[in-house]
């Protein structure tokens, strides 16, 4: 069993390591899900063919978008394998700012499919999975204590891991054209 703190500091019910184990494996599978969704759909194209929306410029191509849908699905997979297995104290917390990313993810594509008036690609995985389970995950798990320095890191580190995921796509794709 895992004690886990609320947010006033006041000891909260425990949750089993089982169950935190077995959310972070239902938030990687998700997350597998979801990004298969909009590479299989095509998010790239759906980007194009929406020129007024944002972030047009770092979608790229197909092809890079698939690696950097790899290397965000690699690291928290990366993140979720090394709190299982050390069973590190950090790891409920880890879980819920994936928890809030999943659920902010679904709110995006339910927000830009309203506003472009057409599914964007990842929008049924978030609106039928990403959404379901990340609220399932905060009101299962304790919350944590929100401070200044804990959401500038989280949002930080949910933007590094986006752009740098797609600008680290964007030069394994120019080498990999290069070397061919």
């Amino acid at each position: 069993m895992v004690r886990l703190l609320d947010s006033a500091g006041v000891e909260a019910r425990e949750v089993s390591r089982r169950r935190i184990d077995l959310l972070w494996a239902l938030g990687v599978g998700a997350l597998v899900l979801h990004n298969a969704e909009e590479l299989l759909l095509g998010l790239t194209g759906w980007i194009a063919a929406h020129p007024w929306m944002p972030g047009r410029a770092l979608h790229g191509d197909q092809a890079q978008f698939a690696i950097a849908l790899a290397l965000v699905t690699a690291a928290v997979l990366a993140i979720a394998v090394v709190a299982v297995t050390t069973r590190a104290e950090w790891s409920a917390g880890a879980l819920l700012s994936v928890a809030w990313a999943l659920i902010i993810n679904a709110g995006s594509h339910l927000m830009m499919s309203a506003v472009s008036w057409s599914l964007m690609p990842g929008v049924v995985s978030g609106a039928l999975v990403l959404l379901p389970l990340g609220l399932l995950i905060t009101r299962t798990l304790p919350p944590m204590r929100w401070t200044t320095t804990s959401v500038l890191m989280t949002v930080f580190a949910a933007v590094m891991l986006v752009f740098g995921s797609l600008v680290i796509a964007a030069a394994l794709t120019t080498l990999l054209e290069a070397v061919r």
